[in-house]
């Protein structure tokens, strides 16, 4: 079969031909936009769980469920790494989204809203975006440059002019455990003032197993301020469908024993799906895609996790690290107990706590709960028993 038809597509954020066993959350994210355009209350969604079950997908449809309800929708990932910061960044996309707001004749929440988001870029140390439109100096905010004060403000101001179109704003943040305390403080506040207004600001989110507890930390009411969704793998029969459906709208189709053997090693896990699914197909000289073809598959989709989603975690850790993390292996997938991974290494927790550290932050573990570590991908623990 062609390669160029493949429906599979593994990769970061990618969305499957077949978004399957994801319905519950998408149909919680149209009624929240819908209630909120309504002037309703709701509740944005914070979805968690391991690399690879599809938290990024599952944001990418939430913004395209606010956007087709006529909503300013933006993504942003909040990463350590990059050398613009989130809140550049969130300027950024909220600069095109504005646009929106500018026509021919605007009505004061529209000009207040550009009015502070100029007055915002300036506090943050960015350049001035044209509109197109001059910007009346009393609609200028008096922003200080903390965030924890100005972009509540901001959010808040551009909530009340989509009011008038019986829209509204989601910001939709990938990664958010990896957000500042500054950053989180300033989101979860806005949230709250919106709240308090009933405004239609929706803030989505996506991160580790851990996010829960860090938004909980940030603020102790924030368990009340979202709809907490834990994304763990498919179901056999979802995993099924997300591996039979691409391939039978396009007139293909499966022989039951391969499915019975690609099935189990994807694990339900969303990406592992797409792994084995494309190499399947492209294995497939006709259909049905049949058992010796799984086979194979089976071999080249586990070399290419090998390759890729776990050598990637693997070459980023330094060899202290390395030695940390096969001690974790030893539990499976875990969560191990830190004291105990001290223990094997012949350390106390105290001396190896700047390589647990090191290992939360380049994001190859993360903390479940005090006293417990675990790897932040499914597998990880076997692919390193298999290399080493």
């Amino acid at each position: 079969m062609h390669a160029n038809t493949n429906p599979f597509n593994p990769g970061a954020g990618n969305p499957p031909f077949a978004l399957v066993g994801r319905d519950d959350e998408l149909a919680a994210c149209t009624a929240a936009v819908e209630r909120l355009s309504l002037g309703r209350g709701a509740r944005g969604i914070v979805a968690y769980g391991l690399r690879g079950t599809g938290k990024t997908v599952l944001l990418g449809q939430f913004t395209s469920i606010a956007a087709s309800h006529g909503w300013m929708a933006l993504r942003v990932e909040s990463d350590p790494s990059s050398s613009s910061p989130f809140i550049e960044r969130l300027a950024d996309r909220l600069s095109i989204q504005l646009r929106m707001l500018v026509k021919p004749s605007m009505s004061e929440r529209a000009h207040a809203a550009l009015g502070a988001f100029t007055s915002f870029r300036i506090a943050i140390g960015l350049d001035e975006v044209s509109f197109g439109v001059e910007i009346d100096p009393r609609y200028q905010r008096p922003y200080t440059g903390k965030v924890t004060l100005d972009l509540p403000d901001l959010l808040v101001t551009i909530a009340q002019a989509q009011v008038e179109h019986r829209a509204g704003i989601m910001v939709a943040v990938d990664e958010m455990q990896d957000l500042t305390r500054e950053e989180l403080n300033a989101l979860l506040r806005a949230v709250q003032d919106a709240n308090l207004e009933n405004l239609p600001l929706l803030v989505c989110g996506a991160g580790l197993p851990s996010l829960p507890r860090i938004l909980g930390t940030a603020r102790s009411y924030a368990e009340r301020m979202f709809d907490y969704r834990s994304l763990g793998p498919l179901d056999a029969a979802a995993t099924r469908r997300a591996l039979v459906e691409p391939v039978e709208s396009l007139g293909e189709g499966w022989s039951p024993g391969a499915l019975d053997i690609l099935e189990p090693i994807a694990a339900g896990y969303p990406y592992f799906i797409q792994v084995f699914g494309k190499a399947a197909w492209d294995v497939a000289a006709y259909s049905p895609i049949d058992a010796d073809d799984a086979v194979v598959a089976k071999s080249i989709g586990f070399d290419e996790l090998d390759q890729g989603f776990f050598l990637a975690r693997w070459d980023r850790a330094t060899s202290a690290e390395q030695r940390y993390l096969t001690s974790m292996a030893e539990d499976g997938d875990g969560p191990s107990q830190a004291r105990i991974v001290a223990e094997r290494l012949g350390k106390t927790q105290e001396s190896i706590s700047a390589i647990r550290g090191r290992l939360i932050g380049k994001g190859i573990v993360f903390s479940p709960k005090r006293g417990q570590i675990a790897f932040t991908v499914p597998g990880m623990a076997t692919f390193i028993r298999r290399v080493l």
